[in-house]
């Protein structure tokens, strides 16, 4: 009697191969001889490996994958936490089952393929937050089914995805720190780490020099980093401060938890905030403010970000061929107590 609950790891097993392997030759992609790929597909129907009608997918949507590395679930780092759990809700109202899959830092850096992907168990794939080119080129390689982004877009994959506006953010940002009458404006985020981070950053400078302030990139407005190459926040090296005669009067963090950080290191070292150095974060979510401060940020709609990631998927689901999209979405900026004007501004 042939079981019906086949997977491509079963297959692979059987004839001394990889998942991947079986994936390409079953979807009819290159990379696997003939007569390789004949044996796959005898071996999967002699086992009754159920074959998914690529026309008929959109009958068929039952479950959507969502993968996030593992450092971004940190319990300091939880906001990622809130958008699965967004995702989730608003999957289970349209009747589509999510499952989670955290990719670990040695999964990614050796390229493993997910479960969910090597048990062929999704009809579609969310892919939350940053994660390495190396990784990327992966799943674009051996991945079958379609692929949504969400907090990150990459050039590396062919498929849709869902960002905040974070070059329109850095820009509001910095304008309110100016209107509040700081000059002299640090940003605080390790660059080419994730995409999210320098384009903050290249808002922030946007508006500095629109208002006749002088940019270096990287270098001024000065860049504390926060983060180690491998995305880790408050990693040994990070979070070192300027001496005082370069100390900004304000600093914009790239998210809430390096600010929150950042004002624990300014605290630790006699400054005080926001009296001599204002804080302001990224996407209004501050789960261990200690200071007794509202931060102030800038405030990302993750139930907007979560359902338009979803209808994406959806839309991709039923019309696979139609070009792809990224949707945009904007913010809004959330004033605090951590941000106030500087001694020497007027009032």
């Amino acid at each position: 009697m042939m079981q019906n609950n086949i997977t491509l790891s079963d297959i692979a097993e059987k004839l001394g191969v990889s998942s991947v392997t079986v994936s390409k030759a079953l979807s009819g992609k290159k990379g696997v001889s003939n007569e390789l790929r004949e044996k796959i597909e005898s071996l999967a129907d002699e086992m009754g490996y159920v074959r998914k009608d690529k026309n008929d997918v959109a009958r068929k949507i039952k479950v959507i994958g969502v993968i996030v590395a593992e450092r971004y679930l940190d319990h300091s780092q939880s906001f990622y936490w809130r958008i699965y759990q967004k995702l989730s809700l608003i999957s289970n109202e349209k009747k589509i089952f999510t499952l989670l899959e955290v990719i670990s830092k040695t999964a990614e850096t050796e390229k493993n393929v997910p479960n969910l992907v090597r048990q062929d168990n999704v009809d579609g794939i969310i892919i939350l937050g940053a994660f390495d080119v190396g990784y990327l080129r992966m799943l674009k390689e051996i991945v079958d089914v379609p692929l949504v982004s969400l907090d990150s877009v990459y050039e590396e994959i062919a498929g849709d995805a869902v960002i905040a506006d974070n070059i329109l953010g850095g820009y509001e940002i910095a304008g309110y720190l100016l209107g509040m009458g700081h000059k002299n404006i640090g940003f605080v985020g390790t660059m080419n780490v994730t995409p999210s981070i320098d384009e903050r950053y290249i808002g922030m400078c946007k508006q500095l020099s629109a208002s006749g302030f002088s940019v270096d990139f990287g270098k001024n407005p000065i860049v504390v980093g926060d983060r180690d190459a491998d995305g880790n926040i408050g990693a040994e090296g990070t979070f070192k401060l300027p001496d005082k005669k370069q100390m900004p009067t304000a600093f914009f963090c790239n998210c809430d938890v390096s600010a929150l950080l950042l004002i624990e290191r300014l605290t630790g070292n006699g400054y005080r905030v926001p009296e001599d150095v204002s804080v302001i974060g990224f996407d209004n979510y501050a789960p261990d403010m200690k200071q007794g401060l509202s931060l102030a940020s800038y405030k990302m709609d993750i139930d907007v970000m979560a359902g338009k990631a979803i209808e994406l998927m959806t839309m991709r689901l039923h019309n696979p061929k139609t070009p792809f999209e990224s949707a945009m979405i904007r913010g809004s900026l959330i004033p605090g107590e951590s941000v106030g004007k500087p001694r020497s501004a007027p009032n």
